[in-house]
């Protein structure tokens, strides 16, 4: 693929020849490919729709994946009284353009390819390499949905707004295959409830219920990319609502977006493996992020699909094992959920949820949809992680059904009672229906509105590791634990429950110690008789609870009833020696000290040096703000005190290390972070621009934004080049900053 970088210089230099030009359509060709300027004048003549589709279909008809084209609107607003329909190996520049949609029809506003029948036509990945760069889409409220793509490969827009949307989607997307939205606002979509178009960006099956004008077909949405993107007043803003038996949407990354004021969710995945969801900032919505596996409801049979469509199917329809899910929901901070009921459909309230799905029997057909069918099977989610994420709820704050593989660790859970969307128990963490878990470990979690953490297995769950939580004030039970088998419950927090702090009923744990549990208004351990008998239980420590020695079947005597002073404490993670970390800005982790001796009752205040690198809030969550170095302080009531250095540099994880980091050098130009300024950063910038992948993560690339207007673009590169070629630039190329 040639470098979209020099399209783009060459089109700015020839565009800048021909603006003035009175011809209907200025063209210009270069050896990258073909520019079509549609003017005012050719727009005034012929109208804006009919004059750039004239353009989009000479550009149908010559483009080539060697030889693109870019087709450029004069700037300004027009109205669009039909369909733009957008072919392969085309780029729509529309830039500072904004369309309005008019006209009785009211239908979309750019579509990519033809139309099609529902058993004929195109399939497969057809249409590729489309990109739709700047413009604003106004939908006036029309009930159709905006922009829709099916049947592609590599499909993307970047910073284009769309907005104004009413009983539809705003973007569709079913059979794409490489699908990137960049930059891109969408925002005050409507929807009355009873109708189905809830998603401002939908991941959509073909079928003729959900995409008209297409061809039926089992073909997945795949390597998707969503990112840097705003969405405001909305039902949801990404995600699906079907699904095909068997044949995942696969590989969805969803990184780095804002989510305001949702009336159903923001971000609901059907379907979905090898997940990446990252962050993302979520305010006021009834739920935050929810990823179901195969619902009964809402999947479609493969087969049924290609006997539709004429089509070949690509899964069985019989029940298979799932594969391997691989989701990882991380570094999200989410505020105000479950403030609202969900608008369109009972729902419980949840910050995030990962739900598989058991059906004793075959599910059944919808009527209006077809959907359903789906054999009897055990549709569980195998592998998620869900760690470092800040959750605000009204409601459950973490929820996991029918799921294998699990891990829920470093998280911070703040609950509130939940007063408008009630009929159930909401806990802190809820596993539920047979979910085995690696570790349920270094969460903090206060007001929950039943238990902090609530393990039910339903006679088949197990956990290995309940270790080092804090929980403070739970309406019921700190830890609530039925019909599971855990190995370890140890070195847990549990304060001001109004019950029972650790509750073990119908289940067994292979070692209880080392948990601290105080001013609770029952008992501070209780295991029902009926829990078999466990290996190891001593060592816990009960203050101020109404029956300190309520140990079920074991002894108090084993246990503490009184606390000691703190004397030590480490940060724990893999091994004791760590005393730093390097992460990159956006990233979150947790920092929980373990005490010494095992039965202090220590409290903690954490500080940093300089929020402006690394904030830290009142529970240890630590922030990675900006560049730089900071220090974060951890002090006890006692006065004991460890210092944890934090370096944050570019925007990749959270590793934490045995010696102090040093500070990050930051070399202004230095795209691929070696601490030079040389060619290849030149290459590694203009391949981003042109959305070509690299070798590099994007952490790096930031401080290729040399003018630090937010975006790298030529002008950047520009920079560079004469810094290397020794001529004077306007910024500090090359020096540290």
């Amino acid at each position: 693929m040639k470098s979209f970088y020099k399209l783009i210089v060459s089109m700015v230099l020839i565009l800048s020849m021909l603006v003035g030009m009175t011809a209907f359509c200025a063209y210009a060709e270069s050896e990258e490919g073909t520019y079509l300027y549609v003017g005012q004048d050719e727009i005034g003549s012929y109208g804006f729709r009919r004059a750039v589709q004239r353009a989009l279909d000479e550009a149908h008809e010559y483009a080539t994946a060697d030889h693109p084209y870019t087709v450029t609107a004069a700037e300004g607003s027009y109205n669009l009284d039909s369909v733009l329909r957008v072919y392969s190996n085309t780029t729509l520049f529309l830039t500072n353009v904004t369309l309005k949609r008019s006209g009785a029809g009211a239908g979309n506003m750019l579509r990519v390819g033809s139309e099609d029948g529902v058993n004929s036509g195109v399939t497969g990945y057809v249409y590729e390499n489309i990109r739709v760069i700047g413009g604003t889409f106004d939908g006036n409220f029309g009930e159709n949905t905006i922009i829709k793509a099916f049947h592609t490969k590599n499909f993307t827009m970047e910073d284009v707004t769309v907005k104004n949307e009413k009983e539809g989607h705003m973007t569709e997307f079913a059979g794409v295959d490489g699908l990137t939205v960049r930059g891109c606002t969408f925002s005050d979509q409507r929807l009355t409830p009873g109708n189905y178009g809830y998603e401002a960006i939908q991941i959509d099956v073909l079928h003729p219920f959900h995409i008209t004008n297409g061809r039926c077909e089992d073909l997945p949405v795949t390597n998707v990319l969503i990112e840097n993107c705003y969405f405001e007043n909305m039902p949801r803003a990404v995600g699906s609502h079907t699904a095909v038996h068997n044949r995942p949407h696969n590989y969805i990354t969803i990184r780095n977006n804002t989510f305001k004021d949702m009336s159903s969710i923001a971000v609901q995945g059907m379907n979905w493996t090898n997940v990446d969801i990252s962050r993302n900032v979520i305010e006021n919505a009834p739920r935050g992020i929810t990823v179901y596996s195969e619902p009964g409801g809402c999947t479609y049979l493969s087969g049924k699909l290609a006997q539709k469509g004429g089509t070949q199917s690509h899964a069985s329809d019989s029940y298979q094992t799932p594969p391997k899910s691989n989701i990882k929901i991380y570094y999200n901070i989410l505020k105000n959920i479950g403030s609202t009921a969900d608008a369109y459909s009972w729902y419980s309230s949840q910050g995030i949820a990962v739900l598989g799905e058991k059906l004793d029997e075959r599910s059944p057909v919808d009527s209006g949809d077809e959907s359903g069918g789906l054999p009897a099977g055990d549709y569980y989610i195998d592998g998620a992680s869900i760690h470092d994420n800040y959750i605000d709820v009204r409601g459950n704050g973490v929820r996991v059904e029918d799921a294998r593989n699990v891990s829920v660790a470093d998280n911070e859970i703040i609950c509130s009672k939940n007063t408008v969307v009630g009929g159930e128990e909401y806990h802190g963490i809820k596993f539920r229906d047979n979910v085995s878990a690696s570790a349920v470990s270094y969460n903090y979690i206060r007001n929950a509105e039943t238990n902090g953490i609530h393990l039910d297995g339903g006679g088949g769950g197990k956990v290995n590791k309940v270790c080092f939580n804090r929980i403070e004030k739970s309406g019921k039970y700190g830890i609530g634990i039925y019909d599971m088998s855990l190995d370890k419950i140890e070195d847990n927090d549990i304060l001001n429950t109004v019950n029972t702090g650790l509750f073990l009923a119908d289940s067994r744990s292979d070692s209880l110690k080392w948990n601290r549990i105080r001013n609770c208004s029952k008992s501070g351990i209780w295991i029902t008789s009926s829990s078999p008998g466990n290996s190891v239980i001593g060592s816990n420590t009960t203050v101020g609870c109404k029956e300190n020695d309520s140990f079920g079947r074991n002894s108090a005597d084993s246990h503490y009833s009184s606390g000691a002073s703190l004397t030590d404490y480490y940060i724990p993670w893999d091994t004791k020696g760590k005393v730093g970390a390097e992460m990159g800005v956006g990233a979150i982790f947790h920092i929980v000290p373990d005490v010494r001796p095992t039965n202090a009752l220590a409290s903690f205040t954490f500080t940093s040096s300089n929020e402006d690198v690394a904030a830290v809030d009142a529970s240890g969550m630590v922030y990675g703000v900006g560049e730089g170095r900071a220090t974060i302080t951890v002090k006890s009531n006692n006065g004991v005190t460890k210092k944890y250095v934090v370096t944050v540099k570019g925007s990749g994880g959270v590793k934490h290390l045995e010696s102090t980091p040093a500070a990050p050098v930051l070399i202004r130009g230095d795209a691929d972070g070696n601490g030079a300024v040389e060619s290849i950063d030149v290459t590694l910038i203009r391949r981003r621009i042109a959305y070509i992948a690299v070798t590099y993560p994007d952490v790096t690339l930031m401080h290729g934004d040399v003018d630090e207007d937010g975006a790298l673009t030529v002008i950047d590169v520009s920079n560079i080049q004469r810094y290397l070629s020794k001529l004077q630039t306007n910024v500090a190329i090359g020096g540290s900053y």
